[in-house]
């Protein structure tokens, strides 16, 4: 084949491939989850049918409509004086077709209307409540990816490092300058380092499927991300925050259901309490007869009636209690709401403090880190001059990069912990490296 053919077939290839791994953002991650995730898209399947109730409501209005037909024939069995009749004697009393109509109207139509709103409101709520959790999960997962990918690439610097550092102690050991002792600690510190480090390139790939499960993907289907670390925020206010306790999720779907108990409660009430009105009309039509000498017949009828149940006005009878027990579902429901109130804004002044203690967790981590560097290069300086052993400039280079591992693991953390206080709270997580500055 010819080599320039060939090397354009592979630069065709690798194209290929590279257009497979487009770098995903923290928005397109989003917006593909929202589209594709199938827990969501489950929920979805709520919504719409509650959506069809409130779209079809009108049926309430509708009459109950039947239509029968019908053929029936009489005669004796046996005739006076003369045992079996047989069918001879046995004579067709026609065919008959019957359209029928029944409808009643009861005063609690208009709460039953409003029920399939409250219904369909309940699952619009259920169902964004569904699709802040899934954003919540993939932020956090896809910041944890972006960490844990520089602790990839810090450990791997200082694999690098400790390389270069065995290769340097080796040649130091050839010409007379270092030890034996040295020489064998210097490699058995970086053959050390490379089982930490395959651990977490598994880490991170394992939670590469996990984020591909979430957005909806192939699970073999290439994918790299793009992003930067938010900045922290410094000093939260617990007063900032409490107007966003009534908006959660969790407080919404409460007030909803007690709206929701409430109007069933009135519409039993009216249904055991109000008359009800109900419309009957039949159409008959019969025909072939032997006992008509007409083959044809028709015949209308139709009844209007006004009924009152009673039994709903009997001290302690079944209705009574039924409303009594719906009574106490809705105190027991506003109690909920109240202690569930609560509850979230203990478990916000608890959120708040501790994202401010990581706050200061990262700005002690940003210190260490500064301090390690600089006595590292001061140790290894030393070392080089002759006046340090390498035992302890390995020391100064391990808390180096434990010193950068603990503030990316602060850094997680203060931002998992906040994307959850978004989630609790129903407020929009946003890109964080833009709205929340220090």
């Amino acid at each position: 084949m010819n080599r320039k053919l060939l090397l354009l077939l592979v630069l065709l290839i690798v194209g290929i491939f590279s257009l497979g791994a487009n770098p995903l953002t923290l928005d397109d991650a989003l917006e593909r989850a929202r589209v594709h995730n199938l827990s969501l898209q489950s929920n979805a399947i709520d919504v719409n049918a509650a959506k069809r109730d409130v779209d079809t409501s009108w049926n309430l209005f509708l009459p109950s409509l039947s239509l029968s037909l019908s053929h029936s024939g009489s005669g004796p069995v046996f005739e006076p004086a003369m045992g079996f009749s047989g069918p001879a004697s046995f004579g067709d009393t026609g065919l008959d077709l019957a359209l029928s109509m029944q409808f009643t109207l009861n005063a609690a139509v208009k709460e039953q209307l409003e029920s399939y709103n409250l219904g369909y409101q309940i699952q619009k709520v259920t169902y964004e409540q569904a699709k802040a959790e899934v954003q919540r999960n993939v932020t956090q997962l896809f910041y944890y990816l972006l960490m844990e990918k520089q602790n990839i690439e810090v450990q791997e610097a200082n694999l690098e490092l400790a390389r270069q550092q065995w290769e340097d102690v080796k040649k130091k050991y050839e010409e007379g300058f270092a030890s034996e002792v040295e020489l064998l600690t210097s490699e058995l510190s970086y053959e050390q380092m490379k089982p930490p480090l395959q651990q977490s390139r598994n880490q991170y790939e394992s939670n590469l499927l996990s984020l591909k499960a979430l957005l909806g993907m192939d699970l073999s289907e290439p994918l790299e991300l793009e992003g930067e670390i938010p900045s922290l925020m410094k000093n939260l206010e617990v007063a900032e925050l409490k107007e966003y306790l009534a908006k959660s999720y969790s407080i919404t779907l409460l007030d909803l259901n007690l709206a929701q108990i409430e109007k069933q409660k009135e519409l039993n009430r009216k249904q055991a309490f109000t008359p009800s009105l109900n419309l009957q009309g039949s159409y008959d039509v019969s025909a072939w007869s032997d006992a008509s000498s007409n083959d044809f017949n028709d015949s209308f009828s139709y009844r209007v009636t006004v009924s009152l149940p009673l039994d709903g006005f009997i001290p302690n009878s079944r209705t009574q209690v039924g409303l009594a027990s719906m009574e106490d579902s809705l105190n027991k429901l506003a109690l909920q709401r109240k202690q569930a109130l609560r509850q979230m804004e203990a478990r916000v002044i608890s959120q708040v403090q501790n994202l401010n203690m990581l706050s200061l967790q990262a700005d002690l981590a940003e210190q260490s880190i500064a301090v390690s560097e600089r006595l590292y290069e001061a140790q290894e300086i030393q070392y080089n001059s002759g006046y340090l052993d390498f035992v302890t400039l390995e020391g100064a280079r391990n808390n180096l990069m434990r010193a950068k591992q603990g503030l990316l693991g602060v850094q997680y953390q203060y931002i998992s912990a906040l994307i959850d206080l978004f989630y609790d709270l129903n407020i929009q997580m946003k890109e964080l490296n833009s709205s929340y500055e220090s």
